[in-house]
């Protein structure tokens, strides 16, 4: 349960998988937050779900591997759009 103490932020993120070529980003909302025993802890959410936090071992939702980058955000739409303007790049 968040308290008053607990602070909530967004921080959106490229994933790209080194296994099968997929890419992606997500946006999670983080809440820092203090436990009873004045303990610091982070809980990640994405889609309306607590998840793992994404920079701690992400999966690929292709094809399930680990092998995946984790980058700054904007970088895979930034890449999706300098493909559609000037052709395939490698």
């Amino acid at each position: 349960m968040k308290d008053s103490t607990g602070t909530t932020k967004q921080e959106a993120y490229s994933f790209a998988c080194l296994a099968c070529g997929h890419t992606w980003e997500q946006t999670y909302t983080i809440e820092h937050d203090t436990d009873r025993d004045g303990k610091e802890f982070v809980r990640y959410h994405a889609g309306g779900r607590e998840v793992p936090s994404p920079l701690t071992s992400p999966d690929c939702h292709t094809c399930g591997s680990h092998r995946v980058r984790v980058m700054r955000s904007g970088l895979v739409d930034r890449a999706r759009h300098a493909r559609d303007v000037v052709g395939y790049i490698p």
